[in-house]
């Protein structure tokens, strides 16, 4: 199948945006200056600002710290149920925290099961592979919120880098947003916002609309900073909806063929039986000797492998 190749011209986008600093830098309110904005309040923040002026550009609130309720609303959003032009997660730490207490959760009734004291429970490497993928699928969805003309204003609270000098000691080193470790790539303008000398500040990190150079330290930032530059020629006109969720389900679907197309046929028919509940397997076995008239697997023709391929797929 050919590659949809475009070609490059002017086209709307939003804005991705990640701020983070610690409490009181003004992260909220930097969030609340952009248009129409739409917040999933994870930490309460809002309260204090509803039926301000502060928050006179807030349209609505989803109360929630659930990974699957942002998920959910990113989805309800794509249905155009809402008029707005900003979605602001605040703060993505929650969210990310969320993710890694349900994993643990499940970690933990693990070790119940097995016998084991849940308090000695850990997230497996499984598990943060799969707190991985959730975090990637979250990023995705701003990503493709975005090239539809929404803008994503990512809120975060700070972290301590540190390096270990030996002997136990570790030192401090620099500061980052507290979320999934590569999130920052994804985002348009990553700013660090401070409090020094009584003034509120940004310390531009990352921006990809080249309004401000990395190192530039911008004084009460806030949408109006950016605004010139998404409302100029070369951000009109049709948007390039891009999903790459869909890539990644398509890489996953071509990969699981592959693996399949290698494998012999009792393991396909081994791997199917995992897939199972006790119920389910035994109503397999009893379709599977009707259909080839026997139950040993190994031993199967063709034709009889043929049907219960098939007798899988159903």
């Amino acid at each position: 199948m050919a590659l949809n190749v475009r070609k490059p011209n002017s086209r709307k986008k939003g804005l991705k945006i990640l701020v983070y600093g610690e409490t009181g830098t003004g992260k909220t309110l930097f969030a609340l200056s952009f248009p129409k904005v739409l917040a999933m309040d994870s930490e309460d923040g809002y309260a204090w600002y509803e039926g301000t002026d502060k928050a006179k550009n807030l349209i609505g609130i989803v109360d929630s710290q659930s990974y699957d309720d942002l998920e959910e609303l990113l989805d309800q959003l794509e249905d155009g149920e809402l008029d707005f032009e900003t979605l602001v997660i605040d703060s993505e730490t929650k969210i990310y925290e969320n993710i890694q207490e349900a994993l643990l959760s499940v970690e933990e009734r693990r070790a119940i099961n097995k016998g084991r004291d849940p308090l000695d429970a850990n997230i497996s490497q499984r598990g943060w592979g799969k707190i991985k993928q959730l975090a990637t699928r979250l990023q995705n969805a701003k990503i493709r919120m975005a090239s539809q003309g929404f803008n994503v204003v990512s809120v975060a609270q700070n972290k301590d880098l540190t390096q270990d000098i030996g002997n136990g000691t570790r030192v401090k080193t620099g500061e980052t947003a507290d979320m999934a470790k590569k999130a920052p790539y994804d985002y348009d303008i990553v700013l660090h916002l401070q409090i020094k000398d009584g003034k509120y500040i940004g310390v531009v990190e990352k921006d990809r609309t080249t309004t401000y150079k990395a190192g530039d330290v911008i004084e009460n930032p806030s949408y109006k900073n950016w605004e010139k530059r998404l409302q100029a020629k070369d951000n009109q006109g049709e948007t390039v909806v891009k999903d790459y969720n869909k890539d990644v389900d398509k890489s996953k679907e071509a990969y699981q063929n592959e693996v399949k197309s290698t494998m012999t046929f009792p393991e396909r028919v081994k791997e199917y039986l995992g897939s199972l509940s006790s119920a389910e397997k035994k109503a397999f076995a009893e379709k599977l000797v009707e259909v080839t008239g026997t139950n040993k697997i190994k031993e199967m023709n063709k034709e009889q492998q043929k049907a219960v391929l098939a007798l899988m797929n159903k």
